[in-house]
């Protein structure tokens, strides 16, 4: 069993009980205990599960769609990130949207570099405030639960100023003739008005995305300086973007 898919089987194992010891899930999943233990810590790093002595248990409140989308395609999303992250320069200005993918990123990013990270993702917040050297502006004045995410924006006065060297957008589906498409309008709005800010936009979505669609276009594929995917890409979408010139990287 690969590894993305037992997390997600360790967090259905823990959601009928009050908790679960390591030995546990070590025979549950016929895996060593240090394989779980590394499971577990990867899942609490992501506020999924809560450690304690003796055992680890699903955390409180958490967002069981977004705890989906996260893990659905991890290594796909994992290889996206760390491609992208070595695109990232010393001293860049650079934007991560919200998405289930973009969050990944910043456990690539070089820890030595001084940055300055612009986003309205929750989790990416979380984790700069680990690293001094990263300065962090966040976009929006209210949490949106379902993609822990931040919208409504109150200050595109100075947002607007703002000169951005690189931004990894994170989309719902991708199609030819819609672009890059997400079901919020705040979102949408949020992706669009950074787009604008960046001198290089970077598209971060695996494959799963091919081929959908949701309500809003925020951006047509030609206003994407390199789109990373990960997996297998349908060759139409290969052929469009070796005739637009539109970078592109299977990571």
């Amino acid at each position: 069993m690969i590894n993305s898919q037992r997390k997600k089987e360790i967090l259905e194992y823990l959601s009928d009980v009050d908790y679960r010891t390591v030995k546990d899930i070590s025979e549950k999943f016929n895996v060593s205990m240090n394989t779980v233990r590394r499971d577990i810590n990867e899942l609490a790093d992501s506020n999924y599960v809560e450690k304690f002595y003796g055992g680890v248990r699903l955390a409180r409140k958490s967002d069981s769609t977004y705890d989906y989308r996260i893990l659905s395609n991890l290594n796909e999303k994992q290889k996206i990130a760390e491609y992208a992250a070595a695109l990232i320069k010393d001293n860049d200005l650079i934007f991560i949207d919200s998405g289930s993918t973009t969050p990944l990123l910043v456990d690539y990013i070089d820890r030595n570099y001084s940055l300055t990270i612009v986003t309205n993702n929750l989790h990416v917040i979380r984790k700069v405030t680990e690293i001094n050297n990263w300065d962090v502006i966040v976009v929006g004045s209210q949490l949106k639960h379902s993609s822990h995410s931040f919208i409504n924006v109150m200050n595109w006065d100075y947002l607007n100023t703002l000169n951005l060297n690189k931004a990894f957008i994170a989309t719902t589906g991708l199609t030819i003739k819609s672009g890059a498409t997400n079901p919020d309008n705040a979102e949408a709005i949020i992706k669009t008005g950074m787009m604008k800010r960046s001198s290089e936009n970077y598209l971060m979505m695996d494959s799963s995305k091919f081929d959908q669609t949701s309500l809003i276009t925020f951006a047509s594929i030609e206003d994407f300086y390199m789109i990373i995917t990960s997996g297998t890409v349908p060759q139409y979408y290969l052929d469009y973007f070796a005739e637009k010139n539109i970078q592109f990287k299977i990571a």
